[in-house]
This record gives C-alpha cells, sequence and structure tokens, in this order.
C-alpha cells in the first residue's frame, strides 16, 4: 500500500486515474462493494487499517477510510489516494482504491458531501463503524443512510447494556443489516455446539444443564481491554436459544439462572486473540460431562471429551475457523441480512445486571 501525497478534494478521481494508468499493465483495478471506515484517531486506527489490508486479500472493493482527529487544534480536511495491493501469492494482479479522509471539527460536517461522489454506483455499500453507536455522532445518521449494512465492533463499547439496546433500537426504527465483529468471532463455538447437539439424546442433555462454564483468554493488548465480551455473547446465546430466567450474578461472573448456574472463567494464551473463547464445559444432574477446549500447539482445533458415570466417549477434533486479524469482518461482509439470533442475544444481554458483568 503506497500512500499517495495529500491532494485536494476535487483531485480525488484524477490522482487515482493517474495512479492506474501508471499500474495498468501490472494490475488489474477491481471492486465488489464499497467500504466505508470510520475511526477516530487511536491506537486502534492502525489496527482498522491492518483488517481492511485482510478484506481485500479476500474480496477487492473501493475503500473510503474516514480518520477523525478529536483533539485537533483546528478544523481541518485532508485527503489522500492510494491503491492497495494484496500480499503476493493472494491474488491475480488484482488492486483496489484507496481514499484516505481526515477531518477534524467543524469540518466533520462535509465529509458526506465529499463521501458521495467517489462511491462505486451499483455496488453494496458496507459501513464499518469502529466507534461506539451508543455516543452520538454528527456522522453517524448520514453515513448509516448510505450503507447496505453496517458493520459495528462491540470491543469499542464501555458499557455493552447500551451498546446491544442501541443497536435493537437501530434495527427496529431503520430496519438495516446489522453485524458485530464480537459475534462473528464466536461463530466456530456456535457450529460447534450446534452440531453436537443436534440429536434428542444430546438436546436432552442441554435442558438438564446444572452447571456451564466458559473459559476466555485474558491476553489484553493496547487495542482490545474489553476480554469478557465474546464469552458474555456466548453465554447470552444459550441463554437466548434455552430460555434460561436469568436470577442474579456476582461480580466475579458466577451466574445464576431459575435451574442452573453458569461462570465465565479466563486463562492466558499468549499468541491467542485476546478475549478469544477458549473452552466450554457442560456439566448436567445425572452427572454427564461434557467439555471443548483448544489445543494449544493448534489454535483453532478443539478436543471435545464427552463422559456420564457409565460410559466415555473417545474424544475427537473439531476445527474453529482461523482466528487471523480480519476474518471477523470478513466474515460479516459474507452474511446477509441480519441474524435472528444475534437479535436475540442482544436482548438477552439486557436482562444481565450490566454494574457487575463490566
Amino acid at each position: 500500500m503506497t500512500i499517495q501525497e495529500i491532494i485536494q478534494p476535487h483531485q480525488i478521481e484524477t490522482e487515482l486515474l493517474h495512479i492506474w494508468e501508471k499500474l495498468a499493465k501490472e494490475k488489474t483495478r477491481a471492486s465488489l462493494f464499497n467500504l466505508i471506515v470510520f475511526s477516530r484517531l487511536s491506537k486502534r486506527t492502525d489496527y482498522f487499517r491492518n483488517i481492511v489490508q485482510k478484506v481485500v486479500e479476500k474480496f477487492p472493493c473501493r475503500i473510503l477510510f474516514i480518520s477523525e482527529d478529536p483533539d485537533a487544534k483546528e478544523p481541518y480536511l485532508k485527503t489522500a489516494v492510494s491503491v492497495v495491493i494484496p500480499k503476493a501469492g493472494d491474488n491475480l494482479g488484482i488492486a483496489c482504491d484507496l481514499i484516505d479522509i481526515g477531518v477534524a471539527g467543524s469540518y466533520l460536517q462535509r465529509v458526506p458531501f465529499l463521501l458521495f461522489p467517489h462511491l462505486v454506483p451499483d455496488l453494496p455499500i458496507y459501513l464499518l463503524w469502529a466507534e461506539d453507536p451508543s455516543i452520538p455522532h454528527p456522522l453517524f445518521s448520514s453515513l448509516s443512510q448510505l450503507a447496505t449494512r453496517i458493520i459495528f465492533d462491540s470491543e469499542a463499547a464501555d458499557d455493552l447494556l447500551r451498546f446491544s439496546k442501541t443497536l435493537l433500537d437501530l434495527r427496529k426504527t431503520r430496519s438495516i443489516d446489522l453485524g458485530d465483529m464480537n459475534w462473528a468471532r464466536t461463530e466456530g463455538w456456535r457450529d460447534l455446539i450446534a452440531s453436537t447437539f443436534h440429536s434428542q439424546e444430546r438436546q436432552a442433555m442441554l435442558k438438564d444443564l446444572s452447571l456451564v462454564k466458559i473459559i476466555y483468554n485474558a491476553q489484553e493488548t493496547e487495542f482490545f481491554c474489553h476480554l469478557k465480551i465474546q464469552a458474555l455473547y456466548l453465554l447470552s446465546w444459550l441463554s437466548s436459544r434455552l430460555n434460561w430466567k436469568f436470577q442474579n450474578v456476582t461480580p466475579s461472573l458466577h451466574f445464576q439462572f431459575e435451574s442452573l448456574d453458569a461462570r465465565i472463567e479466563s486463562e492466558t494464551w499468549e499468541k491467542l486473540g485476546p478475549g478469544t473463547v477458549i473452552a466450554i464445559e457442560f456439566h448436567t444432574s445425572k452427572k454427564e460431562h461434557f467439555t471443548a477446549k483448544r489445543i494449544k500447539e493448534q489454535y483453532h482445533h478443539v478436543k471435545i471429551c464427552l463422559s456420564s458415570e457409565d460410559k466415555c466417549e473417545l474424544p475427537y477434533p473439531f476445527i474453529l475457523g482461523q482466528t487471523a486479524t480480519g476474518q471477523s469482518l470478513v466474515k460479516e461482509i459474507c452474511t446477509k441480512g441480519t441474524s435472528i439470533h444475534y437479535l436475540e442475544m442482544l436482548k438477552e444481554i439486557q436482562t444481565l445486571d450490566q454494574e457487575k458483568i463490566c
């Protein structure tokens, strides 16, 4: 990715044409959709730029990356253009446009007018809103009206209850398609549980649960500090699917439901993504035991064990999706519509005691 010098907004398309004239014999210009990214300048901005690079390696698209500087002393609007080239071996001579928009202060109101002429017509528009949607922002309404689908990162939310309420209200009032990167990160575990407990016999085991335990990775980084979210998502999804009735939760994340207990615990795995679910355990009143835990030597491989008082099945493997940076956004871009399970999970989040789980 080679960033060009800062240019005037009216020069964007002209400068892109100049770049492509130089690359015409080497690369093919391609776009399957428009990807708008909005991020306030912080340590996470480079993280989202890295995510964009990963997306382009899977799906060519026109990227419009908006960075707001909340600490600027004077308002400004700066634009630059470049071409994103996937890493060698991952493409067939394809490259994509990147339009960078830096903005601060009162010039925020100009961004939608600058953005609109540079969207590729007749292609879907995906908006990655990298900030907390529950905090009002002057750009959110105008950008969301352009979007075919809005993808959020709940890691940005300091209040998960407020975040979930905001998304539910947005879905109700606007009926727009929603996605969530942390929801995508739990997909492998949801698939594992659904495939393991598909038979009537196994479903009977779920109805007899007495204890559920979910273990997540407590390895914090400069990009991730809300490490409980994926585990909370998985627990709330289970609760919504199995109709558990929440009663109480302690600060140590010991949940009491009407007919069972649940615990969220942590371990530290240095090479695994922060907040990633490491293992789940189910115990029943009949002393049946199910455990599924990642294998340290192969993080996306899980070892599954099932046992009861009178038998113990042979352990077998399950392969989760890769946890590489950017894959959660790729999943949400591939997804159509809004998951009913996701919306019901958000409703379940509303029943939890927010002060104790944060």
